[in-house]
C-alpha cells in the first residue's frame, strides 16, 4: 500500500449542507490528506474497503441504516483500525456511541472549538500510536486447513486470494497472495470453501474471492478491481452473483 500523505477521512451524512460544512472544516487541518463524503452507508462500504480510512464521521440517522448499526456490521469484516466519531443533532445517542466504542461524539451543529478538540485528540493519538492492521476477526487469528493434492495447507485468512474451479481436473484451484497456485483434492466443493470464513464470497459459478481484496466492481461490465498489488488480475462477477453481492453490501 502506498504511504499516506495525510489522514483519510470519510463522512457519511444524507444532509448536503451538514456534509459539505464538515468536509470543508476538516480540510483545514494540515494532518488531513483526503476527505470523502457519502450520502448513505451502502454507498460508503466498497470505498471503505478500498481506501481504508483513518477516521469515520458517521451521522447517526441516515435513511436505510443507522450509524451504530453500520459500525456493528462492518467492523468484523475489516482488517484495519480506524477512529469513529458519531455526530448528530440528538444527544440521546451519546450513550449508544459509548457502548459501541466510538472514539468521540460531536453534537450538531458543532462549534469550531469542539471540532478542533476532537481532531486534535485524534491527530495526537494517531501520531503516538501507529495504525494497526489486524486479522478480520477480533479473536486471535486461526489457521485454516486445506488439503491440496500434494500437502495439507495451513493458512491464515489474509493469505487466501481466490479459488477458481478447474474444469479439466474437476477440482478447485487456490491462488494465494504470494501468487502460488495449489490444486485442491477432488471432493472439496464450493459450499465447503464458503464455510471456511465469512470473507469468502462467490462471484460466479467458478470463482470465490477473499472479499477483503475487492476494491470495486464496474456497473456496466461487472469487472472486478482488486486492491494493489492484485489489481492486474482479470475477474468478472456474473449477473446473478452481482445482484447478491450488492445486496450483501447494502445490508452492511
Amino acid at each position: 500500500m502506498e504511504k499516506r500523505k495525510g489522514l483519510i477521512v470519510f463522512i457519511v451524512d444524507d444532509e448536503l449542507t451538514a456534509r459539505e460544512t464538515l468536509a470543508n472544516d476538516l480540510k483545514r487541518f494540515e494532518a488531513v490528506g483526503e476527505v470523502h463524503t457519502f450520502t448513505s452507508y451502502a454507498e460508503a462500504t466498497l470505498p471503505l474497503l478500498d481506501l481504508q480510512p483513518d477516521i469515520l464521521f458517521l451521522d447517526v440517522e441516515v435513511p436505510g441504516r443507522t450509524g451504530p448499526e453500520f459500525l456493528d456490521a462492518i467492523r468484523p469484516r475489516l482488517n484495519f483500525t480506524f477512529k469513529t466519531v458519531f455526530y448528530t443533532a440528538f444527544s440521546h445517542y451519546m450513550l449508544d456511541a459509548i457502548r459501541r466504542a466510538a472514539y468521540d461524539f460531536l453534537l450538531k451543529p458543532y462549534k469550531e472549538e469542539e471540532l478542533q478538540t476532537v481532531m486534535n485528540r485524534i491527530i495526537s493519538d494517531c501520531q503516538e500510536k501507529p495504525r494497526q492492521f489486524n486479522p478480520i476477526s477480533d479473536e486471535m487469528p486461526r489457521k485454516l486447513a486445506l488439503q491440496s493434492v500434494t500437502e495439507l495447507l495451513l493458512l491464515r485468512m489474509e493469505q487466501i486470494l481466490i479459488f477458481v474451479y478447474n474444469a479439466d481436473t474437476r477440482s478447485w484451484q487456490l491462488t494465494l497472495t504470494d501468487q502460488t497456485v495449489h490444486l485442491l483434492k477432488k471432493g472439496v466443493n464450493a459450499e465447503n470453501l464458503l464455510a471456511l470464513h465469512p470473507a469468502l464470497t462467490r462471484i460466479s459459478n467458478t470463482c470465490i474471492i477473499n472479499i477483503n481484496y475487492l476494491a470495486a466492481i464496474e456497473n456496466s461490465t461487472q469487472r472486478c478491481r482488486l486492491c494493489p498489488p492484485f489489481d492486474k488480475l482479470e475477474l468478472t462477477v456474473s449477473r446473478r452473483y452481482f445482484s447478491k453481492l450488492k445486496e450483501q453490501f447494502e445490508l452492511l
